[in-house]
């Protein structure tokens, strides 16, 4: 009787700590933070179009700098939210089609549009990163929207004293 009755208690108490890390991992993320991450990746494989529209275009060094320097820091935000939308087992975007940056105009112009271009894409990835940070709970999330509202404003400073 009493093997009996500590299976049960045994099985009790198994049970309440798999309900406890079920109710966890409810808590460590909500739907705001998929969204976030799910638009995000959308909208850094379009930064990265966007600054490889710039590999063989761009007239100045800033420009070509930039570019570069963005690809593999998108790159890396990406992987990076890909894996916590798989460990939650949400769907990962796929690449966008549209190519971004492929209408810009060639020769002297391009860099001016580009910077145009990037600035007002930087902009709505920190509105993005804005609203995630309002209603979201997953710790990394949160934390990967604070580095792009710091990350992007910096740059988006820089490009506006580039074209002022």
């Amino acid at each position: 009787m009493r093997w009996k009755t500590a299976r049960v208690a045994l099985l009790g108490l198994l049970l309440a700590a798999g309900c406890a890390a079920a109710a966890e991992t409810e808590k460590a993320y909500a739907q705001a933070d998929v969204t976030f991450n799910q638009e995000m990746i959308t909208h850094h494989q379009q930064t990265i179009q966007l600054a490889e529209a710039a590999a063989g275009r761009a007239g100045s060094s800033y420009v070509r700098d930039l570019a570069g320097k963005l690809i593999p820091e998108e790159r890396a935000d990406i992987a990076m939210m890909e894996s916590w939308l798989r460990s939650w087992n949400e769907t990962v975007p796929v690449k966008p089609v549209a190519a971004m940056g492929a209408d810009l105009p060639e020769g002297d112009a391009f860099d001016g549009a580009w910077l145009r271009a990037l600035s007002e894409h930087l902009h709505h990835g920190v509105m993005m990163a804005e609203t995630v940070r309002k209603s979201g709970r997953h710790g990394p999330t949160l934390e990967l929207a604070g580095k792009i509202i710091q990350v992007q404003n910096a740059e988006l400073k820089e490009i506006g004293e580039r074209l002022a």
